[in-house]
Formats: C-alpha cells, sequence, structure tokens
C-alpha cells in the first residue's frame, strides 16, 4: 500500500523580491484609468515584514468568517507557512475543453459575486489567484492593502474587472457573448442574496467603457498594435462590456 502523498505547504518570507518602482507605478496608474483611487502606499511595496503580517491578518480574518482561503499553518513575523488550496482556476481553465470553460468561468463570476454579497473584498481576484478543487472556489493572495483607504464597493468593482481581464485569454476564442454571460452571471447572484450591486456594476463599467474604447482607438493607428492578440482580446472584452451596459442601462441612456 502507497503511503499518501504529504500536503504541500506553501511558505512566504518577509525578505522576498518586492515590487520596483516601476511595477507600483504601473499598478498604480492602471488602478486610476479604471477609475479606482488606489493610494500610492497601497501599491508600493517597501516593507516585506508589514506585508506579510497583513496578509496573515487578512487571511486569518477571513477564516474566522467562514470563506475559503488557504489555512495558516504558521506565522512567525518572518515566514508565512499556509496549506494548500488546489490548483488555480487559470490552470484548471487552460487544461479544460474549451467547449467546458464558459460554464466554469460564469460559475466562478458568480461565487465572487456571493463572496461580495457577506461584504468581502479579495483585491487581487485574477484567475490565478482563485482555485478550484472540483466543487468549490477558494481565493489566495490578499497582500494589497486597498482597504481602509477606499470605499468597499469600488474595491470590489475592481475585483470584478481584475476578474474579467484575468479571463480574456478564454472568452477571446468565445466572442464577445462569453464576456456577457460572465458578467450577467455575477450580477444575478448579488441581487438575489440581497444586495443590489448590478447597478452599480453597469455604472461602473459605463463610466470605464469611453477609456477603454479610446485606448483601442488610438491602438488601432499602429499596424503592429492593431493585429497583436492582447489588443484583439481587450476588443473582445469590451464588445461583452458594451453589451452589458446596454442591456443594464434605462433606453434612454443606453449607449449609441
Amino acid at each position: 500500500m502507497n503511503p499518501s502523498p504529504s500536503p504541500k505547504i506553501w511558505t512566504k518570507t518577509a525578505d522576498r523580491p518586492l515590487r520596483s518602482m516601476g511595477k507600483s507605478l504601473s499598478i498604480w496608474l492602471f488602478a486610476h484609468f479604471v477609475g479606482v483611487a488606489v493610494p500610492w502606499r497601497a501599491v508600493r511595496q517597501t516593507d516585506g515584514a508589514a506585508l506579510l503580517a497583513f496578509e496573515h491578518e487578512r487571511l486569518m480574518a477571513l477564516a474566522a468568517a467562514g470563506e475559503r482561503v488557504p489555512p495558516v499553518l504558521g506565522f512567525d513575523g518572518f515566514a508565512l507557512q499556509t496549506g494548500d488550496i488546489g490548483p488555480t482556476l487559470d490552470h484548471v481553465l487552460h487544461r479544460m475543453p474549451e467547449p467546458e470553460r464558459l460554464a466554469l468561468m460564469c460559475a466562478a463570476s458568480a461565487d465572487l459575486a456571493a463572496f461580495h454579497a457577506r461584504g468581502q473584498w479579495h483585491g487581487g481576484a485574477q484567475a490565478r489567484n482563485l482555485t478550484w478543487d472540483g466543487r468549490h472556489f477558494a481565493r489566495l493572495d490578499f497582500e494589497e492593502r486597498l482597504q481602509p483607504g477606499l470605499p468597499l464597493a469600488t474595491v470590489q468593482m475592481y475585483d470584478v474587472l481584475q476578474l474579467l481581464l484575468s479571463l480574456a485569454r478564454y472568452l477571446d476564442v468565445l466572442g464577445s457573448q462569453a464576456v456577457l454571460a460572465v458578467l450577467r452571471a455575477y450580477s444575478p447572484s448579488a441581487e438575489a442574496r440581497g444586495v443590489s450591486t448590478a447597478p452599480d456594476l453597469s455604472e461602473f463599467l459605463r463610466r470605464l467603457l469611453p477609456r477603454l474604447l479610446l485606448v483601442s482607438r488610438m491602438a488601432a493607428w499602429s499596424s503592429r498594435l492593431d493585429g497583436s492578440r492582447e489588443l484583439m482580446r481587450l476588443r473582445t472584452v469590451l464588445e461583452g462590456i458594451a453589451a452589458f451596459v446596454r442591456q443594464s442601462q434605462p433606453a434612454a441612456q443606453t449607449l449609441n
């Protein structure tokens, strides 16, 4: 009889490489571009010990609230040890047959809505920071210090955008209707739990859409950028966002 494999243990230490000034600036600029006024101190990482302590605090609070996050196995101020919570959503989608992906992406969106409806926020809701064990989603990587400092609703909308853009590589091949499906999966789920986040999401995306469309138009001036994979994915996402906004707004306010 073969022995059971030892459970994985993940360790973060305070002396690991932190964000460079350039990386911090790019995150800060992107957040402000999409309408999320992230304070500079929230993105500039200079104190590894403080960053680790913040993540430890968030993990403990989320676990106490019953959320699925990595279990804390040890923390001494210098090293944070956590248990494994399964493969990332990004990894699962990459290995999954293409026709099956949309259902899982919609499920992840609905699960994020439920997480938000319970008054929570992630701060790093990309597919690489979600896991799927075949039954449940879980979340990892809680280093972003967005609260206190930003309204909860703003941080939650930022979560939705992070998830959507991180799924762009899988949504692009399925078309803009898949983007619309992922956004619609988020909104009804939140409403069903008594939290009306759908209008907030629609308004957030309505304000953001002209900025992203401007990026698309400016990139069209360059033949190299105009045909890039990243821009093609962005345009698919934009089409889906535009459809969601049109369907969410009163007829008099729909986009032209």
